[in-house]
């Protein structure tokens, strides 16, 4: 593994996590990124704790994918990372995570409100793709996500299906 890549979990059997996947058209619900391979050390927020450090060793191995931006988008490393460190122990805005995902769930059933959606994440703390979004693209100046509109919400799925990002086969330790 390497600093910057982002790790997208899958979807496990906890309510929260399946709504997230399912409202979002996407197998993932969570992200972090990592800040220190050497240390085995990513940071991701949460709704217990907030944006936290997490020891990637304690996470199985299956219940994540390893994504990198691709060769030729340039982005600066050390300052996406110290993005993230700086973002260390901000609130995790739980209800408005919730709030956002009701709002995808009307728009995937054909009620889209993505306005409402942009105001109430810019008005709130971290969820866990925001996070990573702003730590590349106000940290580090690449916007990992081009394809999806600027009124749109960031989602783990939408990580995973962008241009810039390439999913990472092997990762050894």
């Amino acid at each position: 593994m390497k600093s910057g890549d982002i790790l997208l979990f899958k979807a496990e059997n906890d309510i929260l996590s399946m709504i997230i996947a399912w409202g979002t058209n996407s197998r993932y619900s969570h992200v972090a990124v990592c800040v220190s391979p050497g240390m085995n050390l990513a940071i991701e927020a949460i709704t217990k704790g907030g944006v936290r450090a997490r020891d990637i060793r304690a996470v199985p191995r299956e219940r994540y994918d390893v994504y990198r931006v691709r060769e030729g988008h340039a982005y600066d490393p050390d300052r996406t990372i110290s993005y993230l460190v700086r973002a260390l122990n901000n609130r995790y805005d739980y209800l408005g995570v919730i709030f956002l995902g009701i709002l995808k769930l009307l728009a995937r059933i054909g009620i889209p409100l993505k306005d409402i959606a942009n105001k109430w994440q810019k008005d709130r703390d971290y969820f866990c793709s925001e996070l990573c979004y702003e730590a590349f693209y106000s940290g580090g100046g690449l916007d990992i996500v081009p394809d999806v509109p600027d009124s749109d919400v960031t989602a783990p799925g939408d990580i995973a299906k962008s241009p810039v990002m390439e999913a990472v086969e092997e990762v050894v330790g």
